[in-house]
């Protein structure tokens, strides 16, 4: 089976053609997906038809099923839907972010399948975290250099606006991560700041940490280094969590959407080798 790779933006992406995740995958192809994947941090396949466990077959290819979190205790698969009873993040905007960043381990990277998807609006928007830290001033890099941040995600809060480490409930999952990380895969820089889930970062009161963000965010929010992707049924992304932040566009909320979502966990022969490292 030969597949044909196409750019989809200048900063991250690339389209598989030629192959059918309906059917098995050679451990070849496993390895060439993994090296596409490792290289241009997002791929797109169109036009799939798969079952949920097909879909958790594909994604497995690049690390196991995280069953962290109350969602996906007993599940191989979650649904972010507006219409399914069981949907989860149904509706409205989402600003950039990257998934699980308020644990030691943030994903690794998420794999999603699209169901149904509105006739227009509620596009999945993509940033390059790396190429954000590359292009910040050196002035700015330094302002960063060192700091660490507290990440924190209320589950009973705004997920648009900023989480304030004193307003947050005691019990809500936190971690604290360089502003500055390195990514496992790649083993480049990438920027590691997020709009709602930096309750604090250590050294800084909350208005430090507002202009902070006020300056850094623009770097992320640069079309130069992103990825606009419009679904179609049958669709399927599989991205790093870490190199990728991700967010979404408004849509009609009387127009169902649902994408079947597998996230995927660091290895814990990932997570041995980058201790020992």
């Amino acid at each position: 089976m030969s597949i044909t790779l196409t750019p989809l933006a200048d900063a991250l992406g690339v389209a598989l053609e030629g192959l059918d995740l309906a059917r098995p995958i050679a451990p070849e192809m496993a390895d060439r997906l993994r090296a596409a994947w490792a290289e241009h941090h997002l791929l797109l396949l169109r036009g799939q038809d798969i079952t949920e466990e097909q879909q958790v077959a594909f994604a497995t290819l690049f690390g196991p099923v995280s069953h962290r979190g109350v969602y996906m205790k007993d599940r191989q698969a979650t649904h972010v839907s507006n219409v399914r009873p069981d949907g989860i993040l149904g509706g409205g905007v989402l600003h950039f972010h990257s998934d699980h960043t308020f644990f030691a381990r943030p994903l690794k990277a998420i794999c999603l399948y699209a169901i149904d998807v509105p006739s227009s609006g509620g596009d999945t928007l993509f940033a390059n975290a790396i190429m954000a830290y590359q292009n910040l001033p050196q002035d700015l890099k330094a302002r960063i250099d060192g700091l660490t941040s507290v990440q924190l995600f209320d589950y009973t809060g705004d997920y648009n606006r900023r989480t304030l480490l004193d307003e947050a409930p005691t019990d809500a999952p936190r971690c604290d991560h360089p502003l500055v990380k390195t990514d496992e895969v790649s083993g480049e820089n990438v920027l590691f700041i997020h709009e709602h889930t930096t309750a604090a970062i250590h050294g800084l009161d909350n208005e430090a940490v507002d202009a902070l963000l006020a300056d850094l965010m623009p770097y992320l929010n640069d079309p130069a280094i992103g990825y606009r992707h419009t679904w179609s049924p049958g669709d399927v992304l599989l991205w790093n969590n870490m190199t990728l932040q991700h967010a979404r566009t408004d849509f009609d909320q009387s127009q169902a959407r649902t994408l079947r979502r597998v996230p995927i966990a660091v290895s814990e022969a990932e997570a041995n080798d980058a201790t020992a490292a």
